[in-house]
C-alpha cells in the first residue's frame, strides 16, 4: 500500500474526531485531499440547516489533509471562511488544495460542495508545520 493510501486507512480508522463527526477521508495526493460527510439530524442546526460548525470542521479536515500529503504534520494556524449558501443534501464534500506551501506555513483553499455540485461555502486555511508525520495518534 502507498504512503497515501495508508496515510487514508489511518485516518479513518483511529482519527476519533473525524469519526465522531462522521467524516472521512476519500482521496489524497500531493497537495490535495478530500473529506466526505454522510450528515443526519445530529449535524444540523434547530432550523434542519447544515450547522455552520460541520462546515468548517469538515474545512479544517480537508485543510490538514492536503498540508499533510506531504509526509509532515501540520496545526492550523488560521483560516478565513465564507459561507454561500445551506442544502437539504444529506451528502457534503469538501475538497483541499494547496496553494503555497513553504518550510513551516503551508496554505489551503477549501471548498465544500453538495451532490449536485453546487459550491455551499469555501476558505483559506493556513498551516503550520510542527514536524515529520511519523505515526497517527492511537486515541
Amino acid at each position: 500500500m502507498d504512503y497515501y493510501q495508508n496515510m487514508i486507512q489511518a485516518t479513518n480508522e483511529k482519527n476519533s474526531f473525524m469519526l465522531h463527526n462522521g467524516i472521512r477521508l476519500t482521496k489524497m495526493e500531493r497537495d490535495h485531499a478530500v473529506v466526505e460527510a454522510d450528515l443526519t439530524r445530529v449535524n444540523r442546526n434547530l432550523y434542519g440547516a447544515v450547522h455552520g460548525g460541520m462546515f468548517l470542521t469538515m474545512a479544517d479536515c480537508a485543510s490538514g489533509g492536503a498540508a499533510r500529503s506531504n509526509g509532515m504534520r501540520y496545526v492550523t494556524v488560521s483560516n478565513s471562511f465564507e459561507f454561500f449558501r445551506n442544502t437539504k443534501d444529506d451528502h457534503l464534500i469538501a475538497e483541499g488544495w494547496v496553494k503555497s506551501r513553504g518550510t513551516t506555513i503551508c496554505i489551503v483553499e477549501v471548498e465544500i460542495r453538495d451532490t449536485s455540485g453546487k459550491v455551499l461555502c469555501g476558505g483559506t486555511f493556513t498551516m503550520f508545520c510542527v514536524g515529520k508525520q511519523d505515526r497517527l495518534a492511537d486515541d
